[in-house]
């Protein structure tokens, strides 16, 4: 699933995205994507789906360029199917800042993913 959606991010977005970090370089807009939870679905055939969450932190010198990010984001994951992912659902969206506001403006999505293991 990481590899899959790694993929399908740098093929649609039009900024850096990263699986676990900031990623390298200074420009912005920028994203970095983080598993935040995960549960297996068992049955009575053994282990099903996965449903995982996944957080997606948009950044951006300004909170207008952080929220373009958002909407790039929204654009590619939100209902996607494909490969191992069933489905990416958006449960919450948050905005933030890194350290003082003034450098650098953060909002954060948490999408619940589906997907074959």
């Amino acid at each position: 699933m990481e590899e899959h959606l790694q993929a399908l991010l740098d093929a649609a977005l039009s900024f850096p995205v990263a699986w676990g970090n900031m990623g390298r370089g200074v420009s912005t807009p920028r994203a970095s994507v983080y598993r935040v939870g995960g549960l297996r679905d068992m049955t009575l055939q053994g282990p099903g789906l996965m449903l995982g969450r996944l957080q997606v932190d948009c950044y951006g010198k300004t909170f207008a360029e952080a929220d373009a990010a958002r909407k790039e984001v929204c654009a590619t994951l939100e209902d996607y199917a494909g490969g191992p992912v069933q489905g990416v659902f958006l449960e919450a969206i948050r905005d933030g800042f890194e350290g003082d506001a003034q450098l650098l403006q953060r909002v954060s999505l948490t999408f619940s993913v589906t997907y074959r293991d």
